[in-house]
């Protein structure tokens, strides 16, 4: 049996998505595809996952399921697509979401940073399923004022040349002993 044209196409698609995604090597996908020709029933990602270069569920994505994004009616989080490559888990997600939450970082840079995803990685997603957000920084905008804990908030800042209160006026202001919502003393 002999490889089709459309098999060989198909490969070096997935091949050259793979490479451009930093998830093999150029070498790698030289390899695969000389092997590929010597084993014909065998595609690409299965010699990739034989191999341990990637796993099942990446081949299977950057090939028969690859998400062409003008055919999607409605965005897709990024965080989906890592997943469904099996780039990410769940626990992953939950931790960035998490981070997220507290640093204003964008999805893909707090993955990056984890050390979850290559930059690379990163960069191949941006440009194929959000082109519009290449060169964008890697924070989000979020109104400042959203933001009420002062160790969460990257917006309110410390003055340096605020001066600090006196002993004693700190024992001024706390003259009253502190109370309960209902108006019971602490320190009764």
């Amino acid at each position: 049996m002999t490889i089709g044209p459309t098999l060989i196409q198909n490969s070096h698609k997935i091949g050259e998505r793979l490479c451009a995604s930093d998830l093999i090597t150029p070498h790698q996908l030289e390899t695969a595809l000389y092997e590929q020709r010597l084993y014909e029933m065998m595609r690409l990602g299965e010699i990739l996952t034989l191999h341990g270069w990637v796993q099942q569920q990446t081949a299977d994505f950057f090939g028969d399921q690859w998400p062409y994004p003008d055919t999607q009616a409605e965005p897709v989080p990024i965080g989906s697509y890592f997943r469904r490559a099996g780039l990410i888990d769940r626990n992953m997600v939950d931790a960035i979401l998490a981070a997220q939450k507290k640093t204003g970082l964008r999805f893909g840079a707090l993955a990056v940073l984890n050390g979850y995803i290559r930059q690379a990685t990163l960069d191949f997603f941006v440009e194929q399923f959000y082109p519009e957000h290449i060169g964008e920084p890697p924070y989000m905008i979020i109104d400042p004022d959203s933001l009420t804990d002062v160790s969460v908030n990257p917006f309110i800042q410390f003055d340096p040349n605020e001066e600090m209160p006196s002993a004693s006026e700190a024992n001024q202001a706390n003259e009253s002993p502190p109370t309960s919502d209902n108006g019971v003393h602490w320190l009764d």
